[in-house]
């Protein structure tokens, strides 16, 4: 562990990150690590199982699932280590993942469609594209459609100016359509000089698909989203803290808890700013940038943040979970001495929260 240092967080915030005798997944190091057999388990469940084995996920490859199959849909069906062998710790576990496609894309140039074909009507709050390489940064937020698609219907975009959408006959109908000639938002296609553009829903990376060059013709690219009711990602954020520590944690069996976006407002009398201070507690560097195999902004099952008042007597979170990430803060700031709120990220929404009970372990739990 690296040893005590001193950090100076926004503003009136000073927080001190130590080597301390928490179980935080472990990097790459010297020391072996036996692969855990994760078939049949979710994704975040298997994330889950591979970090407490100080590994790490690698890539995720799509499968049709079919009755046939023989496990649950959205589980894992294969692994690229095999269980039970030895490997360095850091290493990455690629997996196969029984999917049942409900999205498709369909794209060329100048143009892209997408098809809900999750037979019910697709929330498209959450879902963002993103370029990953070309010649301009680019990526698009699908809230620019207008919040939900209809089952069976399209919306589409396009990168040179349009006075209608093209209908397809892989859709019942084009709900909502944009053009626009900034490249800014040209997330898929070679016109901008992209060959790989990612799909992101409710924080999770779901695709990853190629470009289309011009001259190339249409290109497909199929994807699962979760459906109605938050899919595979927590609908709430739930935090367990008494006077001397606090934990953010995921108490789900098999689902994520992104938290990029929620943010904790500090709103302790010591902190003099007018209307306290905005904590970023998904922010890797908020802890410093630790070396871990588990993802700060985004808990899997059973994982947890740990925030404490910087006593020495603190070895432990106040509930039993896997702390990935800890961070210490001068006694006299800490957030939870008195009331606090929590930023929603799906509502941008504040929920407040009390302030810690002396007598007993306070719980709340707020929106995502």
């Amino acid at each position: 562990m690296p040893s005590s240092r001193l950090v100076k967080y926004t503003l009136l915030l000073v927080c001190v990150l130590a080597g301390l005798p928490v179980n935080i997944p472990a990097v790459a190091q010297s020391n072996p690590a036996t692969v855990p057999d994760v078939t049949g388990l979710s994704v975040p469940a298997a994330v889950a199982l591979l970090n407490e084995h100080g590994l790490r996920l690698g890539n995720q490859t799509g499968e049709a699932w079919t009755e046939l199959a023989g496990l649950p849909a959205n589980t894992v069906s294969a692994q690229s280590l095999a269980p039970g062998a030895t490997v360095e710790q850091g290493a990455a576990l690629d997996v196969v993942v029984l999917r049942s496609p409900n999205v498709l894309l369909l794209y060329e140039a100048e143009s892209i469609t997408l098809i809900n074909q999750t037979g019910t009507t697709l929330d498209l709050n959450g879902l963002i594209f993103n370029a990953l390489d070309g010649a301009t940064p680019a990526s698009f937020q699908a809230t620019n459609w207008m919040g939900a698609l209809d089952a069976g219907y399209c919306t589409q975009l396009w990168a040179v100016r349009r006075t209608s959408a093209q209908r397809l006959g892989e859709c019942e109908g084009v709900r909502r359509w944009l053009s626009t000639v900034n490249a800014g938002v040209h997330f898929w296609t070679g016109l901008n000089g992209v060959t790989r553009f990612n799909v992101v829903y409710q924080g999770v990376e779901r695709a990853t698909c190629e470009g289309a060059a011009p001259g190339q013709g249409v290109k497909q690219c199929a994807l699962y989203l979760p459906g109605a009711g938050g899919g595979d990602v927590t609908a709430y954020v739930y935090l367990a803290y008494t006077p001397d520590r606090l934990a953010v944690l995921n108490q789900s069996d098999d689902k994520w808890m992104p938290l990029a976006q929620t943010a904790i407002q500090n709103l302790n009398p010591n902190v003099s700013v007018a209307g306290g201070v905005s904590v970023p507690i998904g922010d890797p560097a908020l802890f410093g940038n630790p070396a871990t195999v588990a993802d700060i902004s985004q808990l899997a099952p059973g994982q947890c943040l740990l925030f404490t008042n910087g006593s020495p007597d603190v070895d432990a979170a106040p509930q039993d979970c896997s702390v990935i990430a800890r961070l210490d803060i001068d006694p006299t700031l800490i957030f939870w001495a008195a009331n606090f709120e929590v930023i929603s990220a799906t509502d941008a929404r504040r929920y407040s929260c009390p302030a810690a009970n002396a007598e007993k372990m306070t719980v709340c739990v707020v929106p995502r």
